[in-house]
């Protein structure tokens, strides 16, 4: 399966590239300048201590005492794989892996902690990919624009109920399995509880939302500055950022390897319907260059892991917050 998913990245790369939608002229061009390469790779390395600092406050929201030290180790790590595994929840697993050998007796709520980061940072992705939208012109909105507005439309509302309601809809469901399934029905009632101590910390989700937006500047932010180092087009650093965006919602999609080729084929497909008369350019190599900061970047987190004393569990186990 895993060789089939990296056949099926090389794959699409080749089709980018025989659609002329990479070009290894400008790969090469954009490798001959460092310096905008330099700004964008220290973009990516901010990104990860300041995912590190959401993911800590989701833990402290479920009671479970982490060291911020850990915390940033665990993630340095995860954004490691999560280029070499199936999309991004590759990460997701490396972290599920050790967060779950540190919290007994806590172990839904700290799995729950990933699934809700990840949907905490899938929205703070739809509002600027919105708020950047809106920035553009209303006469030029087309099937891109109002598609990221029905998208985020519908998320945010999925995202509202879930916080708001999610204990009660795993209360019902728990009554399918009670009497039934015991270990099933505990883990339901454990994932409700959690779902509604998280909606009583909401000031603690308005934080990690403000966060992920951080995350996602310094994104688009690398993004903007590898395309402007580039100079390929002629689209605006908005523009750049809403094409940032939508590739790296594509690029999560656990697809291929890190989202190999999925993210440069929606980038390039972005960009041409924000400036159609643009359809000849290789749009698809700014992509593939970012990646190839942001894959530069996580290499500390291999480092980590390699050091790491204790591969499959934290150095002091997770604490509940009396």
């Amino acid at each position: 399966m895993k060789v089939g998913r990296i056949a099926a990245g090389l794959i699409l790369l080749a089709a980018l590239y025989y659609f002329r939608l990479i070009d290894l002229d400008a790969l090469r061009n954009a490798l001959a300048h460092p310096a905008p390469l330099s700004v964008a790779l220290l973009a990516c390395l901010l990104a990860i201590p300041v995912a590190a600092l959401r993911w800590h406050i989701l833990l402290r929201s479920q009671g479970l005492v982490l060291h911020l030290r850990h915390t940033t180790r665990i993630v340095a790590m995860a954004a490691f794989f999560a280029n070499f595994l199936p999309g991004a929840a590759g990460g997701d697993i490396v972290r599920g892996v050790y967060i779950y050998q540190a919290s007994h007796g806590r172990r839904t709520g700290a799995l729950l902690s990933i699934f809700i980061d990840r949907l905490i940072g899938l929205a703070a992705f739809v509002l600027f990919g919105v708020v950047a939208t809106l920035s553009r012109p209303h006469e030029v909105y087309g099937v891109l624009e109002y598609g990221i507005f029905g998208v985020a439309g519908v998320f945010l509302a999925g995202l509202l109920v879930l916080f708001q309601f999610g204990h009660r809809i795993a209360q019902l469901v728990n009554r399918l399995f009670t009497g039934r399934w015991h270990h099933l029905a505990a883990i339901i009632d454990d994932a409700g509880a959690a779902l509604h101590q998280y909606s009583r910390q909401w000031p603690s989700m308005l934080l990690c939302l403000a966060i992920s937006l951080v995350i996602v500047f310094l994104v688009a932010l690398s993004i903007v500055i590898v395309a402007s180092g580039m100079q390929l087009g002629g689209l605006s650093p908005v523009e750049y950022g809403i094409a940032g965006v939508y590739a790296m919602i594509a690029n999560s999609l656990p697809f291929t390897p890190g989202g190999l080729g999925i993210g440069e084929g929606a980038f390039a497909s972005a960009c041409v319907m924000l400036e159609p008369a643009t359809s000849n350019i290789p749009y698809g190599t700014i992509f593939l260059v970012f990646r190839c900061v942001m894959a530069i970047s996580t290499l500390p987190g291999l480092l980590l892991y390699l050091v790491y004393p204790h591969r499959a569990q934290l150095l002091v186990p997770v604490n509940p917050d009396p």
